[in-house]
């Protein structure tokens, strides 16, 4: 075997055999054809694996090794806990628990690194710094300070070496997800190669710390309507790459309840809140905080909450809000073939037997008949549909595993909260609000008329040079005739916006008759007389002149 290069890669990769066959995944290393360069891995393969270990579930092995692998692997078990597309809830549940077995750094080894990020001494800056750490990950550690203008802050201080580290670790899975790919058909189905690029770019932005504060910034100036929420502001004058400086909130952790009952706060007010802010950045914003656990959130006084850590971020194109808005609108309506083509649509190019699939989404769907949207149990039909990707061999778009991690997530923070708490109640509104945008006449106009330029463009593109036009080509269109197409689409258009004006009027005149709304006369509302004729008027009067223009094309 030839990909590993250095004595580094060899060692590294003997070290990481040993944890897993240390676990019981002795299997796994042979399906890799791993056994014959390490030497050491080899000698375990024959003496066998701890039996305390054998009476874990595989799931919690896995998650044991992880951990063991050190920080590169705990984050891409932490990636990995999104993928629910792929693996069973059992695993995401223990890739969920993986925990950064971090070792504190002293402060005095770090002070020379944000010295030289700084480009002076901290007394210039600081006027104190606490040496003792309020938090330790695999790749940064965490120190409040408080500036000479007496504003208290947080720094977020990456560890020496750690991008090195991460970036050979990187190099040995990208190798190892080929070797897997090409060796192991079962492996194969996981896509390995696609998950260490997604994690790849993951971990890469993970390292840079500007990325984390301008998803900061982003979420704040979307959220910036939301009184009761806070983001922490970033000091950019102090913040680079390896080094972020932000504000210091001071606030209740979510998860000490005894806390939060003591300081007179409402947990049910706090568990709404949580999920409208997440709802509102996925759903509205389409950028929204990937990781939303109870370790993200503060309580803080009159029932106000704040995020924090935003190195998980997921967006979602108006694509992707649109196949979400169809797949909630094909549950409602019982429409298992609307579900199907947006499911088969992640097929990534695979054959797709869309008439089992589309039988199976109705098997499905079936038992959510009649449920109002409020009572629709979301992280059960997520479940439900996660395990038909499996199924079928479908991929789930990572934006879309991201935002379905985040749902799981979210239920979690609400139900610590208010054991109550009933996710789909607090999406309701915005589900409900986008599915009246989407079937909005002013949206269909737009759409219609989009539609039609785009015509109207191909038909006055060029026509492609002489020495590459096809054989079959058809004759050149009559300039003149390309005018009248032209302004016979618009005619159309127009009377197409004038339509649906008029409907709007009369069901909106109608409504408020049947209302009786105010001023009336004689029980009549004047307005609603008014708009209902004046759009019975208007729509005999479109009436006539289609009439007219239909003679004139005859």
């Amino acid at each position: 075997m030839n990909l590993l290069t250095t004595g580094k890669d060899i060692r590294r990769v003997n070290e990481l055999a040993t944890i897993l066959l240390k676990y019981g995944f002795g299997d796994l290393i042979r399906r890799l054809d791993l056994v014959a360069p390490i030497e050491q891995a080899s000698k375990m393969v024959r003496q066998g694996v701890n039996r305390d270990f054998l009476t874990m579930r595989p799931g919690e092995r896995m998650r044991h090794a992880l951990e063991e692998m050190g920080p590169t692997f705990v984050k891409l078990g932490q990636i990995l806990a999104t993928r629910v597309d792929l693996f069973p809830p059992d695993w995401i549940e223990e890739f969920e628990k993986l925990q950064d077995n971090a070792r504190e750094i002293p402060f005095d080894e770090l002070r020379p690194l944000i010295e030289k990020r700084l480009g002076k001494p901290l007394e210039k800056i600081f006027s104190s710094i606490d040496p003792s750490p309020i938090g330790v990950a695999s790749i940064g550690q965490v120190h409040r300070a408080v500036t000479r203008k007496g504003e208290q802050v947080v720094l977020k201080i990456q560890k020496p070496g750690i991008g090195e580290k991460i970036s050979a670790d990187l190099r040995l899975l990208d190798m190892l997800a080929k070797l897997a790919a090409d060796n192991s058909v079962e492996i194969r189905r996981y896509r390995p190669v696609d998950l260490v690029r997604e994690f790849d770019r993951s971990l890469n932005r993970e390292l840079d710390f500007t990325i984390e504060a301008r998803s900061a910034d982003r979420i704040r100036k979307n959220m910036r309507s939301v009184t009761w929420l806070t983001i922490p502001k970033v000091y950019w004058e102090y913040t680079s790459t390896r080094l972020s400086v932000q504000q210091f909130i001071d606030g209740i952790p979510s998860r000490q309840l005894e806390r939060i009952e003591d300081a007179g706060l409402n947990r049910e007010i706090l568990a709404r809140r949580g999920a409208l802010v997440a709802w509102k950045m996925a759903l509205e914003d389409g950028f929204f905080h990937a990781d939303p656990h109870p370790g993200n959130f503060l309580v803080l006084p009159g029932n106000r909450i704040a995020m924090l850590d935003f190195g998980m971020v997921g967006k979602l194109s108006r694509a992707r809000q649109e196949q979400m808005v169809q797949i909630m609108k094909s549950v409602i309506m019982q429409e298992p073939s609307t579900c199907a083509a947006v499911l088969a649509s992640w097929s990534d190019g695979q054959p797709v037997n869309t008439e089992q699939l589309t039988a199976d989404i109705e098997d499905v769907i079936s038992a959510y008949y009649g449920v109002p949207l409020a009572e629709l149990d979301i992280t059960a039909l997520l479940s439900d549909i996660t395990a038909l990707l499996r199924n079928f061999d479908l991929v789930l778009p990572s934006d879309i595993a991201l935002l379905i991690k985040a749902i799981i997530t979210l239920e979690g923070f609400g139900r610590l909260m208010n054991p109550q708490f009933d996710l789909m109640s607090e999406a309701e509104p915005l589900l409900k609000r986008m599915m009246r945008q989407r079937y909005s006449p002013t949206r269909l106009a737009k759409s219609l008329g989009l539609r039609a330029m785009d015509a109207v463009d191909r038909l006055y593109a060029p026509p492609p040079p002489a020495g590459i036009a096809h054989a079959d080509a058809q004759p050149s269109i009559d300039p003149r005739h390309l005018e009248r197409l032209v302004a016979r689409l618009e005619r159309s258009q127009f009377r197409l916006v004038q339509a649906l004006l008029t409907v709007s009027g009369v069901l909106t005149g109608a409504i408020l008759l049947a209302g009786r709304v105010a001023p009336t006369i004689w029980d009549i509302s004047v307005f609603g007389l008014f708009i209902f004729l004046g759009s019975c008027v208007w729509s005999a009067w479109l009436m006539l002149v289609a009439r007219r223009h239909l003679r004139e094309w005859e």
